[in-house]
């Protein structure tokens, strides 16, 4: 059962501009990051008519004739772009209840089985001595866009949603590092915002997903809306809560569920596996669920944006910018729910690509098998 006494802490980033107010802002995000792993943000920044924008065409987005919406089928996709139908994503080996769709940063497709350098981004010097023969730069690549004539502006509205969204990512990474006590624009370099261009721009991500009505009765033996999990898509994740429609649930360190419901003007941030790996388990990447909607008449809206960092960065890399002093912060006890989700770190791999291509191969088997071939969907099954 959600315990309803437990609440997530609300941080105001609008005393980020005031020098006086700020201290008070960074001690808050520090025991958000080092005890909690989620909070509420408000005075966020993203302009209101950007959110409306976009949350106003989600209905007629889920409402195209499922001819349109099969047309767009992940299994279009070998970057797992695109619309999946209900219950037809896997968490915990179990479906969820709720249809989506994924949308990404628009990038090019980069990955290239002899391993030479993209023509279309040939101008970037991170490209340079790279092998793009790499299975895990396939996932990089462009999106699969509804007929405009269906939703007419949504490419544009998902954009700037997008853009606003990486601008928002970015600004509050440099609250981290200055909750770390390390320089501002430490991890710069790892969205290629600085001058060593080392890396190749991540790609980030967004999910547009309806959690309909459904009922305990349609055959499926344990409804979640999604179950249990860690984010695994990003550095961290800005989830928006349309109207208010309830269903997300937080994992405590007590091991109790606590129940984080939408309030308007905000956005829900929590913090990746990458982030719990690169940080030693110090930052939490906090185990959470969206339970299935059983009885309400309307459905529930969601869109979380996931910060991408580079797939060929390393866990032992991004370590390499973190101090002692606040990987030493870790706290060994777990719950034994949080337990039983999957490491995010496997020892035959270092690299984030690695891990990212399991999380979507165990999510979309058969959009692995075709894209990836069952020898290497086997392996990352294992």
């Amino acid at each position: 059962m959600a315990n309803t006494t437990l609440t997530l802490p609300i941080l105001d980033l609008a005393l980020a501009d005031d020098p006086l107010q700020k201290p008070h802002l960074l001690v808050q995000l520090h025991d958000a990051l080092f005890n909690i792993g989620f909070l509420y943000i408000k005075n966020h920044g993203v302009p209101d008519y950007i959110i409306t924008n976009l949350v106003s065409m989600l209905p007629k987005l889920f409402d195209m004739p499922l001819k349109e919406k099969a047309a767009l089928s992940k299994l279009n996709s070998p970057h797992f772009l695109g619309y999946s139908g209900y219950a037809e994503e896997v968490t915990l080996g179990q479906k969820d209840l709720r249809e989506q769709f994924d949308f990404a940063t628009e990038l090019p497709v980069i990955w290239n089985p002899d391993g030479h350098t993209s023509q279309d981004c040939s101008e970037l010097e991170a490209v340079r001595n790279k092998d793009f023969s790499r299975l895990y730069w396939r996932l990089r690549g462009p999106n699969q866009w509804p007929p405009e004539s269906y939703v007419p502006g949504f490419r544009k509205a998902l954009t700037e949603y997008h853009d606003a969204l990486q601008e928002l990512s970015y600004r509050f990474v440099h609250l981290i590092e200055e909750a770390f006590g390390i320089p501002t624009r430490t991890f710069d370099a790892f969205f290629n915002r600085d001058d060593t261009q080392f890396h190749v721009p991540p790609q980030h991500r967004i999910k547009l997903v309806k959690y309909p009505p459904c009922s305990r009765t349609d055959g499926i033996a344990h409804a979640q809306g999604v179950g249990a999990h860690k984010d695994s898509s990003g550095w961290l994740t800005f989830l928006l809560q349309v109207e208010q429609q309830e269903g997300l649930e937080v994992l405590s360190g007590t091991g109790k569920w606590i129940k984080a419901p939408p309030i308007p003007g905000t956005f829900v941030v929590n913090f990746g596996n990458a982030m719990e790996a690169a940080t030693e388990g110090a930052v939490k990447a906090t185990v959470h669920r969206v339970k299935a909607r059983t009885s309400e008449s309307s459905p529930r809206y969601s869109i979380p944006f996931f910060q991408g960092l580079p797939l060929d960065l390393t866990v032992s890399q991004i370590r390499s910018y973190i101090p002692e002093h606040v990987r030493s912060l870790r706290q060994s006890a777990l719950n034994a729910e949080s337990e039983k989700i999957s490491s995010f770190l496997d020892p035959r791999w270092d690299t984030l690509g690695e891990s990212q291509l399991r999380k979507w191969i165990r999510s979309h088997e058969e959009v692995g098998r075709k894209f990836y071939g069952d020898e290497v969907v086997d392996f990352y099954l294992n």
